[in-house]
């Protein structure tokens, strides 16, 4: 029998996988050697340790089911021949409903009106695309850097990052980690960018924490910042939770339907190298069960809002984490992480 080791926040892997493939279950961020021994495949989110040397060698493939690959040691796992495949793009219509919700009501708190507002969009991949377009479609002007695409000819509207800091009344920040090279994203934005933004703009962080610096955010403050990704996570320093306008535990691609497309993109994947078919399933039926009804309503920007509330989101991970012992904080980011429910999408878009 085939044996998969799978994390057991992967929504749908019960449903879909056939009876003849097994499943051994863990939860957090370590994964016991024991409960790999013997297993064909690991099944991860982005929150798992994964280390070679703890990899038994019947382990041939690992399949992640989020947009990145930047926690997994993917060098030594091709030195291993072990297969890998992540969900590109799986979430991030449901990261798009997460920012917009986040500027539209941003510009009701500010007394702004959204179709006046100019964004500006760092890293124009799966999600920044999408994000381009839908606030298009809300009558907000966009702004595009993507240094790497523009490098290689695939963005000729691209816009050097100080000049859209300049011009922009919300940024939001799309890249992946990339730790080295010419286009390394640590501290992307550091000090003297951000000096640049326009006074009461809006910085919205949605992608790695590890783009911004702490002491940089704690220093420059005269802009309205909105984070779900931290630079020193799981530990959130007091500090940096008062400096901010909104915060969320890394929720911003939580969906049911971004969850459920991630799952079954590592399952396509793993069920070729492993010779299976997948269960047949009415995905409506079961995104219904597990998160309810999509929200119903008049408007683009009210279904947004309604399918995707960050209000009590963050009053409630604020007063759980602020003031709370050093020690204790990287548990509580894990356990509010894990109870938040999941939301549904504000429009329907392919599984």
């Amino acid at each position: 029998m085939t044996v998969f080791v799978a994390d057991e926040g992967l929504l749908g892997l019960r449903e879909l996988v056939p009876s003849n493939v097994g499943l051994r279950w863990y939860s957090g961020r370590d994964i016991s050697r024991s409960l790999l021994e013997g297993a064909d495949a690991l099944l991860v989110r982005s929150t798992a340790r994964v280390s070679t040397c703890h990899l038994p060698d019947s382990i041939r493939f690992i399949g992640t089911a989020t947009i990145g690959t930047d926690h997994l040691p993917l060098k030594r796992l091709a030195e291993r021949d072990i297969a890998v495949a992540s969900a590109p793009g799986c979430n991030a219509f449901a990261v798009t409903d997460y920012v917009l919700s986040h500027i539209i009501t941003w510009a009701k708190s500010r007394g702004r009106r959204v179709d006046q507002l100019i964004l500006g969009v760092v890293g124009v991949g799966a999600v920044g695309m999408l994000l381009n377009q839908r606030a298009r479609e809300l009558g907000i002007q966009v702004l595009l850097s993507d240094q790497p695409r523009f490098d290689s000819g695939n963005l000729p509207d691209h816009l050097p990052l100080e000049d859209l800091a300049h011009q922009s009344d919300v940024i939001s920040l799309h890249v992946p980690r990339v730790t080295e090279g010419a286009y390394t994203t640590e501290r992307l934005l550091d000090a003297d960018v951000l000096s640049g933004l326009k006074r009461k703009a809006l910085l919205i962080n949605a992608s790695r924490g590890q783009v911004l610096h702490e002491h940089d955010l704690l220093e420059q403050t005269h802009f309205d910042l909105v984070l779900d990704v931290f630079p020193n996570e799981p530990v959130i320093g007091d500090a940096l939770i008062s400096r901010c306008w909104r915060i969320s535990p890394h929720i911003a691609g939580h969906s049911a339907e971004g969850k459920y497309r991630g799952t079954k993109q590592i399952l396509a994947e793993a069920s070729s190298i492993f010779g299976f078919g997948l269960n047949e399933i009415d995905d409506e039926a079961f995104l219904e069960s597990v998160a309810g009804l999509r929200p119903v309503c008049d408007t683009q920007s009210d279904a947004i809002v309604t399918a995707c509330p960050m209000t009590e989101t963050d009053r409630g991970f604020r007063d759980s984490v602020f003031r709370a012992f050093e020690l204790e904080k990287p548990n509580l980011f894990d356990e509010i992480r894990k109870s938040y429910l999941l939301r549904r999408e504000s429009e329907i878009h392919p599984l």
